[in-house]
């Protein structure tokens, strides 16, 4: 066994010995990595993983509901240890270390009605066109710093697809394996997805703000995704939540 793992092994034996410290996942509502059943108990593949690193781990976790852009300044100032379904952006990796190796990957994409997405071929084709999209996300570049393009920013997917379902906005930007899973689960066919996909995969991440007091467990945590990522573990979770 190597360096490393001898680390990591040690870090957990203390864990065990000292008594595990629990660590604040703070995160939001995004179907169908999170979701809320009536209880008002968090369910959907994030979750899953989470409680499978908590069992290989040893490490005790515990979510709490914040809204996106409050969890980025929480994991900022060391309020918040970890969070899930992270992005990378240049800003955020100034205090949050992305943890090893990414554990799942979906594709930006953007949706309207018939009319408004046909026309949509290349890049060029957003200009011009008021574009909504979710506060404090990030889906690629250039989209993400162009302020050339026309965006109208709303706090959550949810309130986003109703207005494009409303006529308040002709286009969106999501992620595919949210927005095809979400309209999936409204039986709706008035929306559509643009031929044009942008080139980049958003690609996902378990991150650990490098502010958190329990910053030295992150290696433990890594491992147990590690493994889960490296058996197949993650995609057999994920099959249940495809559209």
């Amino acid at each position: 066994m190597g360096k490393t793992s001898w680390g990591v092994l040690g870090l957990l034996f203390a864990c065990w010995v000292q008594g595990a410290p629990t660590l604040t996942v703070v995160t939001d509502v995004w179907p169908p990595f999170r979701m809320l059943a009536q209880d008002d108990e968090f369910h959907g593949l994030d979750i899953d993983i989470l409680h499978q690193l908590q069992a290989r781990s040893g490490i005790a976790l515990t979510l709490k509901r914040v809204p996106w852009g409050r969890a980025l300044k929480q994991m900022q100032t060391g309020q918040a240890d970890l969070m899930i379904g992270l992005a990378h952006t240049r800003e955020r990796a100034a205090f949050i270390d992305y943890l090893q190796p990414p554990y799942y990957q979906c594709r930006p994409a953007f949706y309207g009605k018939a009319a408004a997405v046909a026309p949509l071929k290349t890049y060029a084709d957003l200009r011009g066109r008021e574009i909504g999209y979710v506060l404090n996300s990030a889906y690629f570049a250039p989209f993400d710093d162009d302020s050339q393009l026309d965006k109208h920013g709303v706090p959550t997917e949810d309130q986003l697809l109703r207005m494009v379902e409303r006529g308040h906005l002709s286009l969106m930007i999501g992620t595919d394996c949210q927005v095809d899973y979400a309209l999936s689960q409204r039986n709706d066919a008035s929306l559509m997805k643009a031929d044009y996909r942008p080139p980049h995969p958003v690609v996902l991440y378990l991150g650990m703000s490098k502010h958190s007091p329990h910053h030295a467990l992150g290696p433990v945590l890594a491992q147990a995704l590690q493994a889960m990522v490296e058996s197949g573990e993650v995609a057999t979770l994920a099959k249940p939540y495809q559209p």
